[in-house]
């Protein structure tokens, strides 16, 4: 197999820092890191880490799926539904890229199937999950953040205290402000927003609304 990655140089930094290492039988003969879909070769996977921040990639990913390659996308906020037919959704929110598991959501039973080989190739376990807006952990994040803006707006306590809580009360490696920071704000309140719309529990904060949309 043959990938090449669309990607930030962020987000390649965070991907790449994950130490497990490659299998020595791997099936991946090459790696290729671009900051756009402008020019394929014979690549077999194309994963897309910046699709959500670019909309202006579908033309050139559908021409590469119809030449026969497997398109992954990182859409937190779209549902496979909604998107190209074949297109594969991954987890790509900052953070969450240098976990030994990756969330992915659609596909077929083949597309599926080397996928999770390839994810297995570097040493990472490829989750399938049920194809739902927002995928489970940025779900379960955003609500948490989106609790701790909650009780900061009742006065509760301060945001130093509540990271400093979360981290000494459930091991977690950040706060819920410091996750909202390395996220993105804005991704956080776009998805609460998206996910209010039926289930009303995810209505965002209105302070966390009104620094988001400070930015």
């Amino acid at each position: 197999m043959k990938v090449v990655w669309i990607a930030t140089d962020q987000q390649k930094k965070e991907w790449c820092s994950f130490q497990q290492p490659v299998a020595e039988q791997s099936t991946i003969i090459s790696a290729t890191w671009l900051t756009h879909p402008a020019s394929f070769a014979d690549q077999t996977i194309c994963i897309d880490l910046n699709f959500e921040d670019q909309s202006d990639h579908v033309g050139e990913l559908v021409k590469f799926q119809q030449q026969g390659g497997i398109v992954v996308v990182a859409a937190t906020l779209k549902t496979c539904l909604h998107l190209p037919n074949g297109f594969i959704r991954v987890n790509a929110w900052p953070g969450f890229l240098d976990k030994p598991r990756v969330e992915l959501a659609g596909g077929t039973q083949d597309t599926q199937a080397q996928l999770t080989i390839f994810f297995k190739d570097l040493g990472r376990t490829a989750e399938w999950v049920t194809d739902q807006l927002g995928f489970i952990a940025p779900r379960i994040i955003a609500g948490i953040i989106n609790e701790a803006y909650l009780a900061l707006e009742e006065g509760v306590s301060t945001k130093d205290q509540i990271d400093l809580a979360m981290q000494l009360g459930t091991n977690y490696p950040l706060g819920p402000f410091a996750w909202a920071d390395k996220i993105g704000k804005k991704k956080i309140v776009a998805l609460l927003t998206a996910l209010s719309h039926e289930f009303p529990r995810y209505k965002p904060a209105g302070n966390f609304c009104v620094e988001a949309n400070a930015l």
